[in-house]
């Protein structure tokens, strides 16, 4: 975990919490500097919680246990200054925007380093490379994210499909090959297009993968691997649609490196190939 992320995931996952979790949270986020001198019971009767929910809180968190979250408390509690998310204020002059939006889309590449798991995102990177088929499927800015997975796996040699009518998207899986792969990608982890299409991927055996914000969800309990992006708090001026696009392209960004890592010299072609098909078309 990278210093001073604990407190930002523990704000932004709390709606996603159970209430026992919520409890817990709520006292870690109040008294943190208690929580660090506490052991687990102390902390479940402090929270009017149980041992059991301060364990669950803290593997909702993404952490091995107490004591790990204790470590990411006191690192939190070391930094003199953390960039956090800021909204938008009425008649702000463009020089204030920029530090502000400066500083969301550094918290959320922050936050959204901090939720990659490597080994899950390597097995992804290998299932990806054996799968005959990808499909990617997103609605709104999600829809950008998922043509851009299309534009990368495409310079990279794959059938990739990133379509936006989910009649044509759903017959197309229906005949997929063994081992074919869908990615569904929503920030809220709750688009319905989103879960349908998911749904009808599980039921023609497709490998499933999720991309959403930070958190457990119907969508990732549905999907067989899952890749979390940071969960920025809701903005007023829906400034957090902005980070989450920033902290989505930077997963796919992750994941398409560790991908051509698999066999660079084989990627190294691929792209020379794409890039000189792309500069012929420039003499026409």
């Amino acid at each position: 975990m990278s210093i001073g992320e604990i407190v930002s995931r523990i704000e932004n996952a709390m709606p996603k919490l159970t209430q026992a979790e919520q409890k817990v949270a709520k006292f870690v986020l109040s008294s943190p500097n208690e929580v660090m001198f506490m052991n687990v019971h102390e902390l479940a009767a402090q929270s009017s919680s149980s041992s059991a929910s301060v364990v669950r809180f803290c593997r909702s968190m993404g952490l091995k246990g107490f004591p790990e979250l204790k470590v990411a408390l006191s690192a939190d509690l070391a930094q003199e200054q953390k960039t956090g998310y800021y909204d938008l204020d009425k008649n702000e002059n463009a020089s204030d925007l920029v530090e502000k939006m400066l500083s969301n889309a550094i918290q959320s590449l922050r936050d959204s380093a901090n939720q990659i798991d490597s080994i899950t995102i390597e097995k992804i990177a290998k299932i990806l490379y054996d799968a005959p088929v990808i499909f990617a499927f997103g609605v709104g800015a999600s829809a950008l994210v998922a043509e851009d997975i299309a534009q990368k796996w495409l310079r990279m040699g794959k059938n990739v499909y990133a379509m936006s009518d989910l009649h044509v998207l759903a017959m197309t899986m229906a005949n997929a090959p063994e081992g074919s792969v869908f990615i569904g990608i929503s920030y809220s982890a709750q688009t319905k297009e989103v879960m349908e299409l998911t749904k009808v991927s599980k039921k023609n055996r497709l490998i499933t993968i999720s991309l959403t914000g930070f958190g457990r969800s119907k969508l990732s309990d549905l999907c067989d691997f899952n890749l979390f992006t940071s969960q920025a708090p809701e903005a007023k001026i829906r400034s957090a649609a902005t980070t989450s696009k920033l902290s989505q392209f930077f997963i796919i960004d992750v994941l398409y490196y560790v991908y051509a890592s698999i066999n660079i010299e084989s990627s190294k072609d691929k792209i020379t190939k794409t890039r000189h098909a792309v500069n012929e078309l420039h003499g026409l």
